[in-house]
């Protein structure tokens, strides 16, 4: 498995009473198949998964492979507080048919380079499948450094790439320069959609996005023509930064990315685990939001 191009950070629609809503995820992902995306991630950031216990995410893991059927890859979050956690996780993920792991270093302890290599490698033994490794270190506190990618580069074949959801284009050439050498085919995708264009111009292969659950189109559009070196590719970055925002609705931004989603038709609504529901300033903020989209925005049949 290649991870390159445009892959979705799954929301997980809920019902009103916050249980799954397994029809909608299924009718989110074949929209997103249809819209030509190359893989798709539940149980990321976006997907809430430190809301969801094992059962339910083995749920939303057999929903996800059932809807892809085989068309694009899955790679399933899997990331726990503890390496035992991340390593349940990863057998459930395996066993409900997903293509490859995405896993977080161990969260809540600050440890060594040595101990997250370990903790890495434990998952791929508990999984049997590619492990992604996940740079998030605004919300872990605990980052990926680039001595540690490439050692996971050198000495851990089953680790095939990162995803680094951070602010600085620097940390994705610093993690480039410490991996490809070693691994041209090391895998590094950005999670922040503005910093697309800068981290695939740099060498990295494409990104994990949350914003492609409200506008597929206009990032999958950005991601192909930079990969085949378009000149339009500035006119598609402009298109998706007009639509950046959607991260400012809400704080944390997974209500706000929902609510915008609900009110474009692409899930049912806008519920989410931390409560019942986003407030009613963030419905009115992102219907409005949603109001001002170009109609391409809106949900539509793929061509």
């Amino acid at each position: 498995m290649k991870l390159s191009g445009l892959w979705p950070a799954l929301l997980t629609p809920l019902t009103e009473d916050g249980a799954i809503d397994h029809p909608a995820l299924a009718a989110l992902v074949e929209d997103l198949v249809r819209r030509r995306v190359d893989g798709v991630v539940p149980l990321g950031s976006t997907g809430e998964f430190t809301e969801f216990n094992a059962t339910e995410r083995r749920a939303i893991l057999e929903t996800v492979v059932a809807a892809v059927d085989h068309r694009v890859p899955v790679l399933a979050g899997v990331s726990g507080l503890s390496t035992a956690d991340t390593c349940d996780h990863s057998r459930i993920a395996a066993e409900a048919g997903a293509d490859a792991v995405l896993a977080l270093p161990p969260m809540y302890w600050k440890v060594s380079d040595d101990r997250i290599f370990d903790h890495f490698v434990s998952v791929a033994d508990a999984a049997g499948r590619p492990v992604v490794v996940y740079d998030f270190p605004s919300m872990t506190a605990q980052p990926l450094t680039p001595a540690l990618l490439q050692k996971l580069a050198i000495e851990e074949p089953r680790v095939i790439g990162a995803k680094l959801t951070v602010r600085d284009v620097v940390a994705v050439t610093a993690a480039l320069a410490a991996t490809r050498p070693h691994r041209p085919d090391f895998s590094i995708v950005t999670g922040f959609e503005d910093l697309i264009p800068a981290a695939m111009w740099a060498g990295a292969d494409g990104a994990i996005s949350g914003m492609a659950n409200v506008i597929p189109d206009e990032l999958v559009a950005l991601v192909n023509a930079l990969e085949e070196g378009k000149p339009d590719s500035a006119g598609h970055h402009r298109a998706v930064m007009a639509d950046f925002d959607v991260y400012g609705l809400s704080a944390p931004a997974i209500p706000g990315i929902k609510a915008a989603a609900a009110a474009l038709g692409r899930i049912p609504r806008a519920h989410w685990r931390l409560d019942a529901g986003p407030e009613a300033s963030v419905l009115d903020a992102a219907a409005a939001w949603a109001a001002a989209r170009k109609p391409s925005n809106q949900r539509k049949d793929a061509a």
